[in-house]
């Protein structure tokens, strides 16, 4: 089982039977999703340092791809999932620009999309108001795609939110506006181990706060103190049965470090060296004792992105 999310790529030139293909380049604020029915990573959209991209592309192992299909405006953190049960991926949402300028008005998009393997559909029911990064993640156990909070450009003003959707393949059901306080910028992925969404983190300081979710209800997770962290990435290890947590923004500067997380404590390895620490279990979800231990902190680190008025780091937080 595969699982992928957004990490920025460099460029890749590469040479295959004779023919140059060139890789999506230097960009940021792309979705990225494993599509199960290609067997290829699938990329959508993103700025480089001259546009908003509205381009799909495909790495199947070898080389880069663009896919020839009609599909979503270009746009920027868009909420961007692999929906097993139905075998597509599913696009909510994202901005007309990548960072853009204060005061800009309407920037924020409202617009679902699947892609299959007959190319991108425009789903034509109604669904969440209009924002940008969102958390978003789907729940193998109950079949639904989870999408939380992101933020909405309203009268000029940045409005974080803090509503929690679900999809069923047909249609976005509201199922809570209460929970972790309205935010964007989370990390959020589904641990298979616990049975529920893990969500952690995003702006407002940013946050160091740790939820969980189960379907009907979002519960905070007691930890130690965790540094706070903005556009954080997570994705569950189904293989070595582990949730990591990577890279982010901690409100002055970009860092690099990948965390995992054993059910709801956390702790941090020394910046100086590879030691690892270790923390007590301090409560149980279900069955799964609370530990939590840095592993790395050498990983990989975010980039900027310039030009094209888009002149500003992605520090929300």
């Amino acid at each position: 089982m595969h699982h992928v999310t957004a990490i920025a790529l460099a460029t890749l030139l590469m040479v295959n039977g004779g023919i140059a293909v060139s890789g999506p380049g230097n960009r940021n604020a792309h979705g990225m999703v494993y599509d199960e029915r290609r067997h290829a990573t699938v990329l959508f959209g993103g700025a480089d340092a001259s546009s908003v991209r509205g381009d799909t592309r495909a790495w199947d192992g070898h080389r880069w791809r663009v896919l020839d299909v009609a599909g979503p405006s270009p746009r920027t953190f868009p909420a961007f999932v692999w929906d097993a049960a139905r075998s597509e991926a599913l696009l909510f949402g994202g901005r007309k620009v990548l960072f853009g300028r204060d005061g800009e008005r309407d920037t924020c998009l409202s617009d679902t999309w699947v892609l299959g393997l007959d190319g991108w559909h425009r789903r034509a029911a109604a669904g969440p108001p209009p924002r940008s990064e969102a958390g978003i993640a789907y729940d193998r156990d109950r079949r639904m795609v989870v999408l939380f909070g992101g933020y909405n450009d309203i009268g000029g003003e940045r409005v974080r939110l803090g509503d929690t959707w679900e999809s069923d393949g047909a249609a976005w059901i509201l199922r809570t506006r209460s929970g972790p306080v309205p935010r964007s910028g989370v990390a959020m992925a589904y641990d298979e181990r616990l049975h529920r969404m893990v969500l952690f983190g995003g702006s407002g300081g940013p946050r160091s706060d740790t939820w969980t979710w189960d379907g009907i209800r979002w519960e905070v997770v007691r930890t130690p103190p965790i540094p706070a962290r903005f556009n954080s990435l997570a994705q569950y290890d189904s293989v070595r049965r582990q949730l990591i947590r990577t890279t982010g923004w901690n409100g002055t500067a970009r860092v690099k470090e990948t965390w995992l997380f054993d059910g709801g404590a956390g702790c941090s390895a020394p910046r100086t060296g590879p030691e690892r620490a270790t923390i007590a279990p301090s409560r149980l979800i279900g069955t799964a004792a609370v530990s939590c231990c840095t592993v790395d902190t050498t990983g990989p680190s975010s980039s900027e992105i310039r030009g094209n008025g888009m002149d500003r780091h992605g520090s929300s937080g």
